[in-house]
């Protein structure tokens, strides 16, 4: 085995490894996107709390990972002669053959559908909070009569007129 050829099987045997905490992180991320609407939909304050905490404390475990695929993508964007923007899974794959190649062919695959499932759970997720952001924009509306836009009731003098004692917090002094 030439040197090259080993140091291209040692960076993709890094790089998989990578992989792999990636389709961890990611199934990370879609449990605490179900937790996060769980907590939402309870109202359960405590339950956000902690979750922040612990996204948090993922957050370097993460960028470390991220900076670990970079420099191993770079490393074998030069050993193969090519930009490491144009390095991907699939460009990876038809420079190697064998245990390699496939290997890189099922992380391909699994991320693929596992990044389509994190997107469901995304969308599902911004669906909820938009849909509370509009209902909480909607109460406050209401409590403290800021509705410009409601309907207009005119007096016998053809000016409109509000009805003063209409909303929650009168907002007068």
């Amino acid at each position: 085995m030439s040197g090259q050829t080993a140091d291209v099987a040692g960076r993709i045997e890094e790089l998989l490894n990578v992989l792999e905490r990636d389709m961890k992180h990611i199934e990370y991320a879609v449990s605490k996107l179900n937790d996060l609407r769980g907590f939402v939909i309870k109202r359960d304050e405590k339950g956000l709390a902690q979750l922040l905490g612990e996204i948090c404390g993922e957050t370097k475990d993460y960028q470390a990972n991220e900076e670990r695929r970079g420099v191993i993508r770079k490393e074998l964007a030069g050993l193969f002669g090519c930009q490491p923007r144009e390095l991907t899974l699939s460009v990876l794959k038809k420079h190697v053959s064998g245990a390699a190649a496939a290997a890189i062919a099922e992380r391909r695959e699994k991320l693929k559908k596992m990044v389509g499932r994190l997107r469901v759970e995304y969308i599902s997720t911004a669906a909820l909070l938009s849909e509370c952001s509009r209902i909480n924009s909607a109460l406050l509306r209401i409590i403290f009569n800021r509705s410009r836009m409601g309907p207009a009731c005119y007096g016998s003098n053809g000016l409109t007129t509000r009805e003063s004692g209409a909303a929650f917090v009168n907002m007068h002094l």
